[in-house]
Parts: C-alpha cells; sequence; structure tokens
C-alpha cells in the first residue's frame, strides 16, 4: 500500500514561519558555539548572554508552533468528508 496524498507542497504561511525557525534556531546554535569558543579557546567574542538566547529560542519555537499550526489547519480545509 502506497500513502498517497494529493498536495505535499507548502503554503507561502508555512514557509515563510519554517524559515524563520531556521534562522532563529542557527543564530541560538551559533550563539552557543562561539560562548563554547570563548571559554575554550579564551577569544573575546561577542556572546549574547542568558536573556538573549532565552528570546531566540523563543522565537524559534513560536515560529515552529505556528508552522505546525498552520499546516494542520490547511490540512484540515482540505479533507473530504467521510462517504459512507
Amino acid at each position: 500500500m502506497t500513502n498517497k496524498q494529493g498536495n505535499t507542497g507548502f503554503t507561502r504561511g508555512e514557509r515563510i514561519a519554517v524559515t524563520v525557525f531556521g534562522v532563529f534556531f542557527g543564530l541560538y546554535v551559533l550563539n552557543v558555539v562561539l560562548g563554547k569558543a570563548t571559554i575554550v579557546f579564551g577569544w573575546q567574542t561577542y556572546h549574547l548572554g542568558n536573556v538573549g538566547e532565552f528570546l531566540i529560542l523563543l522565537a524559534a519555537s513560536v515560529a515552529f508552533i505556528v508552522a505546525a499550526l498552520h499546516r494542520e489547519a490547511v490540512r484540515k480545509l482540505n479533507q473530504q468528508p467521510d462517504k459512507k
């Protein structure tokens, strides 16, 4: 059996939300790596700190949730009613 779906493409809203998630999560990872490099190698680099990390991770989480909820809403709208 194959799991066949009609429309597997993402909508514009989903692409924007996933892109925002990727950017913010990438910034979070970069900040963590720079913080570790500051400690290990003694570099004097810019580090956002605890509040900055929290805000970046919060924005990434919100964007991910928005993308998931938008995808679910689109699927509900496109869902065919069961036929008896």
